[in-house]
């Protein structure tokens, strides 16, 4: 069930509860009123609930085939138009290689669950997979960078978490880029992800003006901050479009 921003049901404190063949089964209880919110019952019985418009991807396929979600609706534009957030199932693996190296939809977060895989790009293409808006990257999974070229490229307020447990991985080595998605031009120097990044953790946060902060643990962190003016665990870089 999925309450878009605006829309309201029951009264908050309403508890949703699953019944199986035993009796009663999970339940969530809506925290209020009105949207967005989502509540959905996973193929294991167990019962999710986010205080936002959130698509989970239940069986492994492509980000714009309905089968591949709860509930068989895939992100679109209209559902997603004030924002949307994407779940990736334990076990999952989704691809994003329908969507030719562009991520249109207003999509605010993907989650990449331990034991779930997020492919980005399209294999063969050199172009890369570019962000068109601000996105948040939890990887407590993989992620595996597909594409035969071209960098991962983020928008202003963007966020690219390798959480303790997940990893990155590519065949090429990659990089993150940051631009400005008025002009399209690009700020600053790439970051490196390379081919591997495991074993530590990789945080790159991006703010407002295209400035970044990078932490963490992963040697791709004290790589990249040998090559910044900055220097030390974390890179502090405002650029300028270029």
């Amino acid at each position: 069930m999925t309450i878009l921003s605006g829309g309201r049901f029951a009264a908050a404190g309403t508890i949703l509860q699953t019944y199986n063949s035993n009796g009663p089964g999970a339940s969530a209880t809506l925290s209020s009123a009105s949207g967005p919110f989502t509540c959905g019952v996973l193929p294991d019985g167990s019962v999710q609930s986010y205080n936002s418009v959130t698509f989970i991807a239940i069986k492994s396929g492509g980000f714009t085939s309905a089968g591949t979600f709860l509930g068989g609706v895939a992100p679109s534009s209209d559902v997603c138009s004030a924002g949307c957030a994407i779940r990736v199932a334990a076990g999952i693996m989704l691809s994003t290689a329908d969507l030719n190296g562009v991520m249109t939809l207003s999509i605010n977060s993907i989650y990449i669950s331990l034991g779930a895989t997020l492919q980005l790009g399209t294999p063969g293409s050199s172009n890369g997979f570019k962000f068109s808006s601000a996105i948040i990257l939890h990887i407590f999974g993989q992620m595996l960078f597909v594409a035969s070229g071209g960098n991962i490229m983020l928008p202003p307020n963007s966020n690219f978490d390798i959480a303790a447990g997940g990893a990155f991985s590519s065949s090429i080595s990659t990089n993150i880029q940051i631009f400005n998605p008025l002009t399209g031009l690009n700020i600053g120097s790439p970051q490196i992800l390379g081919t591997s990044i495991t074993g530590g953790t990789f945080t790159l946060s991006v703010g407002e003006s295209g400035s970044f902060q990078l932490n963490g643990t992963a040697a791709a962190v004290s790589n990249n901050s040998s090559s910044n003016s900055t220097g030390g665990g974390s890179s502090n870089s405002t650029g300028s479009a270029s």
